[in-house]
């Protein structure tokens, strides 16, 4: 026990030494008054001032998670159908509307198929009452958003000339617009006032069958449809804080649902 005592006793003398010796009282109150290096440490500026200063965040804070972005690789220039002659870039542009007019009628299909496999009037029913409320509200929201990020959807409008020359669809210069905001203008407007007709009309607010404003509507996808198909020929961004269309599979799946909503707008129109 006394032994014990004894080598305790030593080594807190040897702690208090070693203390004293190098200036030491608390991690939070660092003794630096005789130290010149410490003032260096505590005052940077004095002695360094042509560093640049580094704002260095805490290692265990967490990043804002409006900070975190999610960054899609995107394709090679060389690889877009951009990037070919102007011949085969009318090629694609073919071949990619003959797919979604063809994906379009299989749709149809396994849609008339769905409505043969139900009992009576299930199908009628879904479609009556569930398809003019859903595609109202997408189209009269997407028609608002053409105005309320305007400059999204000017990007992903083809320039005059695309294509090879393809495209040359005219714009008027009276009103005072560019190329783009006449096309991102009259769309939206197209949009918001078809979605709200087929809302009146699938409501009974207006005495019209929703297959006339259903038919317009798809008239309105048809035209709207090359400025998708530029996207992915032009691997072009909408911005405006919208992500980017991963390539090319998102694209894929984009031009799928562009074929499910032919569908839809085909099955409304003529099987009402």
């Amino acid at each position: 026990m006394t032994s014990s005592l004894w080598k305790l006793s030593v080594i807190l003398s040897l702690s208090a030494l070693l203390k004293s010796s190098i200036g030491f009282t608390s991690p939070s109150i660092p003794r630096c008054s005789r130290n010149l290096s410490c003032d260096r440490i505590l005052n940077p500026s004095r002695f360094y001032p042509n560093k640049v200063k580094v704002k260095v965040a805490p290692l265990l804070s967490e990043p804002p998670r409006t900070q975190i972005e999610t960054i899609l690789e995107r394709p090679d220039p060389s690889v877009l159908i951009s990037a070919r002659p102007g011949s085969e870039q009318q090629d694609a542009v073919f071949a990619i509307s003959a797919a979604i007019v063809g994906g379009t009628f299989i749709f149809v299909y396994l849609l008339s198929g769905l409505e043969n496999l139900l009992p009576d009037g299930w199908f009628a029913a879904w479609r009556d009452y569930t398809w003019p409320f859903g595609l109202g509200i997408v189209f009269t929201a997407a028609g608002v958003s053409h105005f309320t990020v305007k400059e999204a959807f000017c990007n992903i409008v083809p320039p005059k000339g695309s294509w090879g020359g393809l495209w040359q669809v005219p714009a008027p210069e009276f009103l005072g617009l560019s190329y783009e905001e006449f096309h991102t203008y009259w769309t939206g407007i197209a949009e918001i006032a078809g979605g709200l007709f087929l809302l009146a009309s699938g409501f009974g607010i207006a005495d019209i069958s929703p297959s006339v404003p259903s038919a317009l509507l798809g008239l309105l996808a048809l035209a709207v449809t090359p400025a998708n198909i530029y996207m992915f020929t032009h691997d072009a961004e909408m911005g405006e804080g919208i992500p980017p269309i991963p390539y090319p599979w998102g694209h894929v799946g984009r031009g799928v649902a562009q074929m499910v909503l032919l569908a839809l707008f085909w099955k409304l129109t003529f099987h009402y």
